[in-house]
């Protein structure tokens, strides 16, 4: 069975903790021992002081020498013994009670030298006639008799560590309660770098199911905050790119889509005039037309041919210019200029009069001026196809944001709404148009859409069934 891995809050507590105790226990050690010394010192300090403000007179002659379970004090000569007497301070086992040694009452104490030199000093350790260690602090003093000897005081170490007892449980109170706080402060940081990582690893998982919208708030911290903001903006790019990706895809599927009715459409368009070429080549060659009927075969032949021929050169345009094949050179065009152009290019064809509406001072578009004339005559040339004679087409331009919209409105026939959003299709043909036997191959508007794109622009076109129709295109002002 495999073993469970442990959350993160709980892997750095596992660590804090061991770093923590080792460093809990040292620091304890250390303020006990300070705590320690500053006790056995501020003992050694307070009988300094208690010895300086003693009265010379407070010294009897004979000295004496007292003592009991906390301290005592002793006169000692010029010599550093205990003065001698036969007083009651060693009857009665009163010596061994207060933890004198009795037998060493004749050991002389090393320091004397020291403070009759100086004229007091402190210190801590052993004394010859003591059983244990003590705090002690001595100085000169001149007894009632004008004799010069050493008083010593001293306070038994284990009296003063028993009297000092609470404050080493404050000190170890206290870094307990630092040592809960510290861990306290710890766990409340680990759970807000845990928050965060919760926070990226939940966008993670959104990002891994498909959604890319996910935002991660900003954080108190410079590295937690550039974290976020660093899965922000992943999460933000990945939502572009799959957006990209998945218009892409759509337009691949269309593009194959429309392949497959281009050789459809093709096919379709091609076989019925070569069909009806070879039935009347047919006839001529087995001799079933007759003479009479022969010229106007020939005409019917040269028709169809030059079809086919203009169908195909407005095929190899259309791949020319998808391809990016089509050489266009984008420069500031006049579309006044062009519009002029092609009116007088189509103005003498049979057909419905054209008008213009544009208004003064148009502005210069970015197109190519070949491309641009090509486009609006395919255009108007569409129009007068579906327009009666007595009917009305006007070429128009008006500014639209930083484009300029040129458009072809006319008075015919209309596109049924089903037939609207194929029209810049190859072979986009309607079902009326068919009906009606009206001649064309359904790639003038398809080339139009291409050309306008190239210099990148777009198409659109509205219409009313009986009312008529308006197409459009719209090019970047220059």
């Amino acid at each position: 069975m495999a073993r469970r891995k442990p959350t993160l809050t709980r892997e750095v507590l596992r660590h804090y903790g061991v770093a923590a105790a080792v460093t809990l226990l040292l620091i304890m050690a250390g303020l006990l021992l300070l705590a320690d010394q500053l006790a056995l010192r501020g003992a050694a300090q307070a009988m300094a002081h208690e010895l300086r403000t003693q009265q010379a007179e407070d010294v009897p002659c004979p000295p004496t020498m007292a003592c009991s379970r906390q301290g005592g004090r002793v006169t000692l000569g010029l010599d550093g013994l205990p003065v001698q007497q036969g007083g009651p301070m060693f009857h009665g086992g009163q010596g061994e009670g207060c933890g004198l040694g009795m037998g060493r009452m004749g050991e002389p104490w090393a320091l004397t030298g020291r403070v009759l030199a100086d004229g007091e000093l402190q210190g801590a350790g052993a004394l010859p006639w003591l059983d244990e260690p003590v705090v002690w602090a001595a100085r000169i003093v001149k007894m009632s008799n004008n004799d010069v000897a050493v008083q010593l005081a001293w306070s038994r170490v284990s009296a003063i560590r028993a009297a000092t007892t609470s404050t080493y449980g404050l000190v170890v109170l206290a870094t307990l309660l630092a040592f809960l706080v510290s861990t306290l402060l710890t766990l409340r940081t680990m759970r807000g770098i845990t928050r965060v990582i919760t926070q990226v690893t939940e966008s993670g998982r959104r990002m891994a199911d498909g959604d890319y919208r996910v935002h991660v708030p900003e954080q108190p911290t410079v590295e937690l905050d550039h974290m976020a903001r660093v899965i922000t903006d992943l999460a933000s790019s990945l939502d572009v790119t799959v957006g990209e990706l998945h218009r892409e895809h759509n337009r691949l599927e269309r593009l194959e889509g429309l392949q497959r009715q281009f050789v459809a459409d093709a096919s379709h368009e091609l076989r019925a005039p070569l069909a009806a070429m070879a039935i009347t080549l047919d006839a001529w060659h087995d001799g079933l037309l007759r003479a009479d009927e022969q010229p106007k075969a020939v005409e019917q032949l040269r028709e169809e041919t030059h079809r086919l021929g203009a169908m195909v050169s407005k095929l190899l345009d259309l791949s020319r210019i998808e391809s990016g094949r089509e050489s266009l050179t984008l420069a500031p065009v006049e579309a006044a200029g062009v519009v002029q152009r092609v009116v007088e290019a189509v103005q003498a064809m049979p057909g419905a009069p054209i008008s213009v509406d544009l208004p003064p001072a148009l502005p210069p578009v970015t197109a190519d001026a070949d491309a641009l004339y090509r486009a609006l005559r395919n255009l108007v040339e569409n129009a007068r196809q579906f327009t009666p004679p007595d009917g009305t087409i006007r070429i128009w331009a008006m500014p639209d944001g930083d484009m300029l919209r040129l458009g072809v409105t006319d008075t015919g026939s209309g596109i049924a709404a089903e037939d609207l959003p194929h029209v810049w299709d190859r072979f986009a043909r309607s079902a009326q148009a068919r009906a009606e036997g009206k001649i064309g191959s359904g790639l003038g508007l398809a080339i139009v859409k291409a050309l306008v794109e190239a210099m990148g622009g777009e198409v659109g076109m509205d219409s009313t069934p009986g009312a008529g129709t308006t197409a459009w295109l719209r090019l970047p002002l220059s």
